[in-house]
């Protein structure tokens, strides 16, 4: 039987805007910007992250707009056209990255159900880093012990897999109405978090640490490598999410229009979680009698022990704004991981008549069931461990190998040329001749300064202080798999 016809087009462009913003704005805007921001001299780095994203990231999301919208089709089907073969390779080097990516990433989400269903009453008490370490993770001594699972764990990858089943079961219909709620409403949370760290004693410190520049700092190297670095992050470029989204589009949707609302609702997300967070750590810093320094963290540590200590010591309303904070992250998270696995399935049914012709909603229940499986192997004691080493690897090093080809393929085979002329023709505002320039030549050339650049500082010693047995394990094992498997599913023509 004939599986029943899903709608393939947004209800409207909003709606793609709003789930492509939800899609790019992810956990990354509530620990590595603010903190970033921090390391990097304050608003300083802002406005290089600014810049970076107006010269560089914002470009490379027009191309990826026009060209899904263009041909109607995901990365996959687009490359293939664009390229054949090699546009094949690179497209199965991106999507096996998001598999890994999903693997994990849906292990820090069930992370965060575990502290919503404890924010009410603070279930931490006054030690949050024993919570998040001994109770949740149940971390063992290494990456080599595996310590047995964390039941918390598991029951936070179910709940996490069963909002994404519900989200994206119906294709860009469910999608639609899902975020309708999910994307303004964390928006809504961390505006009213910051809201209320401005009454807090001691947030104006924080604030002057997240908005103070240190000027000199602009002419640090290190500044703009992580400027660029997170613009493009932050923004999904590359990583195929908004290529899945744009082929839902209307053909004459105004492309520019687009890019720009993506681009301004995900700086706007994590410039407002910056002040929320560091308008918090002031009052912390503040009330431990310590340095703001010496309480701001990175990565996990930062939402998941910092900034929960920071909200049970609030003088009022503790609960209430903690369980903002995990719905903030739960949200913005959840978002980002059912847009992942929209783009891991839709170059399968592309490439694979059998799973085309299954039902959308049987297509999302076995590959929910599949990476459930996967997320298990974060969600023992050594979890932690694994996850650090396979995501600085993937994104330290195969990352810029498939984003140099992207841009490249976009630039050199689509061509470029045909893109703007097109993207000209349904966007009010145009594109010149220094576009294709820009995509052809300049941002090839800065992914590939940025990654030589950081080789040096990348094998000066272990990562991470990890074994070498462990990084080869859980960094360079799987980058060599995801190579080889990319070859051989590529050889397979695209079933028409």
């Amino acid at each position: 039987m004939t599986p029943k016809k899903i709608s393939t087009v947004w209800s409207s462009k909003w709606t793609f805007i709003l789930a492509s913003i939800g899609a790019a704005a992810g956990l990354g805007n509530l620990w590595k910007f603010p903190y970033l921001t921090y390391e990097n001299g304050g608003a300083a780095f802002l406005f290089a992250y600014i810049i970076c994203l107006l010269v560089l990231a914002k470009p490379i999301i027009i191309t990826e707009v026009a060209m899904a919208q263009k041909l109607k089709k995901d990365l996959l089907g687009s490359f293939d056209r664009a390229a054949g073969g090699i546009g094949r390779y690179f497209a199965w080097c991106t999507i096996l990255l998001l598999i890994c990516l999903a693997a994990y990433y849906a292990s820090i989400i069930a992370w965060g159900w575990d502290y919503l269903v404890e924010s009410p009453h603070l279930g931490w008490g006054e030690d949050a880093k024993s919570f998040f370490f001994e109770e949740i993770l149940q971390i063992s001594d290494s990456i080599d012990d595996w310590g047995g699972f964390s039941w918390p764990v598991i029951l936070g990858l179910i709940a996490t897999y069963i909002a994404v089943y519900l989200s994206i079961f119906k294709g860009v219909v469910s999608v639609g109405k899902v975020v309708k709620w999910t994307v303004p409403l964390p928006f809504l949370f961390l505006i009213l978090l910051f809201i209320n760290a401005t009454t807090l004693e001691g947030s104006f410190e924080g604030f002057k640490f997240f908005l103070v520049p240190d000027w000199s700092q602009l002419g640090e190297a290190k500044l703009w490598r992580d400027a660029i670095v997170m613009s493009f992050f932050s923004t999904n470029v590359g990583l195929a999410l908004t290529v899945t989204y744009a082929q839902f589009n209307t053909k004459d949707n105004d492309i520019i229009f687009s890019s720009w609302m993506i681009g301004v609702g995900d700086f706007l997300v994590s410039f407002v979680a910056g002040l929320a967070m560091f308008g918090t750590l002031g009052y912390m810093s503040q009330g431990q009698g310590v340095p703001i320094e010496e309480v701001v963290a990175s990565g996990p540590s930062l939402a998941f022990v910092t900034i929960p200590t920071a909200l049970a010591a609030l003088p009022y309303a503790a609960g209430f704004f903690t369980v903002l904070f995990f719905l903030s992250i739960l949200f913005l998270a959840i978002d980002s991981m059912f847009a992942i696995i929209e783009a891991i399935v839709s170059p399968f049914k592309t490439q694979f008549k059998k799973i085309r012709s299954m039902n959308q909603s049987t297509v999302i229940g076995l590959f929910c069931i599949v990476f459930f499986g996967l997320s298990l192997v974060f969600a023992g004691g050594n979890g932690l461990f694994r996850l650090d080493v396979i995501d600085h690897y993937l994104f330290s090093h195969l990352f810029y190998l498939t984003i140099t080809a992207q841009v490249i393929i976009i630039g050199w085979f689509f061509p470029v040329e045909d893109l703007r002329q097109f993207i000209n023709s349904v966007s009010k505002i145009q594109l010149g001749s220094w576009f294709n320039i820009l995509i052809k030549f300049f941002a090839p050339a800065v992914f590939i300064f940025i990654y030589i650049s950081s080789l040096r500082g990348e094998f000066s010693e272990n990562y991470g202080g990890y074994s070498t047995e462990a990084l080869v394990a859980w960094g360079v094992i799987p980058i060599c798999l995801i190579l080889l498997v990319a070859a051989f599913l590529a050889r397979k023509r695209i079933e028409r």
